[in-house]
């Protein structure tokens, strides 16, 4: 792009945005009690853009006085112990409601990413407390904007918009970092629409919004809207496949049509698989065989929903394997199944879009995700004799042993640290509670970086409740998080949530809220236990 380029484009980014502010919002919620009731908001975060640039970020957890549900809790991994001490909504809508205001002088529009779900939700919320939503302009980035600048997504999904922006968001489901990355998301694809000749504002959100307003949203009253993708309809043909058993001694022929049977299985993401593998008579390591066979022409295609499919099948059936029948040993034989398939299995990554495994479908961890810790738990003989063997805690074998060995030998990571996190749990239940925060500390300082890991070793860290206390927890939060790579299991979310429950209680020890924002929409804070106009005191020795 030559400098003349460059600075037409700076012209009609400035001649788009000029007087527009854009406040893109996202929040996490739960369900009430009975499930059928308001959804009630447990987090929720405001980000604004000017200028072309993403400009003031503002977050905060809220605790909706209602117990959180456990599917919400899989969504975005917020618990009711993180929501402790966090404020209710009556306190948060003061700080909430000056971002929504429009200014004298500015064209402000509300932007979210499937923006009915937030609005219905957070109209309700201030209904609640007696204020009203202002009523505003929405831009929708799942709606129109990106096939009118010519960005196609795989779907509709924000994963698959950030996708195919170049975006990443390493931390999905959690309200701040959403609305950080739809923010990203819309900037780049208004400042697109500049470059292609759409300099009118006005004109850009009528074409691709209509007259979409905060109005027009009622207030949520029904479930939440989980995001399951339904599952298409098996064919009747292959549901009456599953009425057939593999025997206890199948031939070649009844293996070979057992083993069509399940890629076909594989081909449909059929839900029925795991059952089908678990219901059979023949041998666990003649079905583990069959289903290795499918699992490698999967790999090979690089079908990620199909080789999850089979994953999700084969996991359960791991754990009934008759440690006699193994020609190396029951132990021996699930650490070669991961050595062998986890070169396999990694670069697949996850399920994406719409082509979802079942457990996806059902808002499950991705069996491609989750392995690693089936088969971590699974690799110990014993954890009772395992604490001293795999992983010793005193003397010179401290952090030596079977983890080492393991370590040595390139076992992935993340069943090292699986294996770690099976002998706190074990530690813990047997009321070796010492024990078991001692092989936290080893195991962080030996390089492991399981998500429960860190965030046991994040709340040890953080207990006293002294300021350095929770920014020392808070940095393992993070150091652990660099390392996630988009992984989806509940100790990730877990692990976010906790990192945003001591930043809320970092914020909450050195400073309280004014109220007020900067013209970027980020909050002017105030010192905690200083006032704003200060009074001089006279040291007692001198008052008359």
């Amino acid at each position: 792009m030559t400098n003349v380029d460059a600075v037409a484009g700076e012209v009609a980014i400035a001649a788009l945005w000029g007087g527009v502010r854009l406040v893109v919002i996202d929040t996490e919620t739960t369900r009430s009690p009975g499930g059928g009731g308001p959804l009630r908001v447990v987090s929720v975060a405001a980000v604004t853009c000017r200028g072309g640039t993403v400009r003031g970020k503002w977050q905060t957890l809220v605790n909706p006085q209602v117990p959180i549900d456990r599917e919400s809790r899989a969504i975005h991994g917020i618990a009711d112990e993180h929501l402790i001490g966090e404020p209710i909504f009556a306190d948060v809508a003061g700080l909430l409601l000056p971002l929504l205001t429009p200014k004298d002088g500015e064209r402000l529009v509300l932007c979210a990413h499937n923006a009915g779900f937030d609005v219905s939700v957070l109209r309700h919320e201030l209904e609640l407390v007696g204020l009203e939503l202002p009523d505003l302009p929405v831009l929708d980035t799942m709606g129109k904007l990106s096939n009118f600048v010519g960005i196609q997504p795989a779907s509709k999904k924000l994963r698959d918009l950030l996708a195919a922006l170049g975006i990443v968001n390493n931390r999905p489901h959690d309200a701040m970092a959403d609305a950080v990355a739809c923010a990203e998301a819309v900037v780049a694809l208004l400042n697109r629409a500049a470059g292609l000749g759409h300099t009118d504002f006005d004109a850009l959100l009528e074409a691709v919004s209509g007259s979409a307003t905060t109005a027009a949203i009622q207030s949520s009253k029904g479930d939440i809207d989980s995001g399951r993708v339904k599952a298409k309809s098996l064919p009747a043909t292959h549901v009456q496949g599953h009425s057939g058993v593999l025997p206890k001694r199948p031939g070649v022929k009844t293996l070979a049509d057992w083993k069509t049977e399940v890629s076909e299985c594989a081909r449909l993401r059929c839900r029925h698989l795991e059952g089908r593998a678990m219901e059979a008579e023949a041998p666990v390591l003649t079905r583990m065989e069959a289903l290795e066979e499918v699992l490698e022409g999967l790999c090979v295609k690089g079908d990620i929903a199909g080789s999850a499919t089979v994953v999700g099948a084969m996991m359960p059936l791991l754990e009934v394997i008759d440690p006699h029948r193994t020609r190396v040993g029951y132990y021996a034989y699930v650490l070669e199944w991961a050595r062998y398939w986890a070169p396999k299995l990694d670069p697949l990554g996850r399920c994406e879009g719409t082509d979802l495994c079942p457990s996806c479908r059902l808002l499950k961890p991705c069996p491609l995700d989750a392995w690693p810790d089936v088969v971590g738990r699974l690799s110990l003989v014993e954890p009772s004799r395992s604490v001293e063997t795999f992983f010793g805690t005193s003397g010179k074998k401290v952090g030596l042993g079977t983890y080492a060995n393991w370590e040595k030998k390139g076992m992935d990571p993340r069943v090292l640290g699986a294996a770690l996190w099976a002998i706190v749990e074990y530690l813990r239940a047997s009321g070796q509670s010492s024990e078991a925060d001692r092989v936290v500390r080893i195991g962080w300082d030996k390089g492991s970086r399981h998500p429960s890991l860190a965030e046991a070793l994040a709340g040890m860290l953080a207990a006293p409740g002294r300021l350095a206390d929770l920014e020392d927890g808070l940095r393992i939060c993070d150091e652990a998080l660099s390392s996630r790579g988009g992984v989806t299991t509940n100790a990730w979310l877990a692990l976010v949530s906790r990192r945003n429950q001591l930043a809320g209680r970092i914020r909450r020890i050195s400073e309280r809220p004014s109220g007020r924002f900067d013209e970027d929409g980020n909050p002017i804070p105030l010192r905690r236990h200083h006032p704003e106009t200060p009074r001089r005191t006279r040291s007692p020795r001198f008052i008359r």
